[in-house]
């Protein structure tokens, strides 16, 4: 009985947390001009393809189909988690922000109760939609050369469930 509760008590608080955390991260988002969140979006398909192509996560877990394991899930976003503190320190805060939106996606994937932000999160990514092609030809510019040709193709992509807010 005793175990029950500490279960029920710890599960309440860590939706709670993820909620504040997942809430925070839309309300940035909305704070964000279009033209600034469709860097986010290139940058963030940059990183999907680079994390598909290491094996951090596999390239079908944001399309339609049977989503993995809660246990999966959660690993997934373990080690996206941990990309993200490693871009923190290197000072790389846009490739913190595109990586949090995997994370955050899986996420909300994962947490049934998390599935409506989500959907808020991805309707105030989709604004930076007409801005993307701009912010990756701007990066190739940058970094001296072309993007993996599945950037140019899956930019676009939204993830299975998020599509329609």
């Amino acid at each position: 009985m005793l175990k029950d509760w500490f279960l029920r008590k710890v599960g309440t608080r860590a939706l709670e947390s993820s909620t504040k955390e997942v809430r925070t991260f839309v309300d940035g988002l909305k704070a964000m001009s279009d033209e600034d969140i469709g860097t986010v979006i290139a940058v963030a398909t940059v990183i999907r393809i680079n994390f598909e192509s290491h094996g951090v996560i596999p390239e079908d877990v944001f399309e339609d189909g049977p989503l993995p394991t809660v246990e999966t899930l959660g690993g997934y976003q373990l080690a996206i988690n941990r990309v993200v503190r490693q871009f923190r320190k290197m000072g790389l805060v846009t490739d913190a922000m595109g990586a949090m939106v995997w994370s955050y996606t899986l996420r909300c994937l994962n947490v049934p109760e998390l599935r409506e932000l989500g959907l808020q999160m991805w309707a105030e990514l989709r604004r930076g939609f007409p801005h993307v092609e701009k912010a990756l030809k701007k990066a190739e510019e940058e970094k001296g050369g072309p993007f993996h040709q599945r950037v140019w193709a899956e930019w676009k992509s939204v993830p299975a469930g998020f599509g329609n807010p």
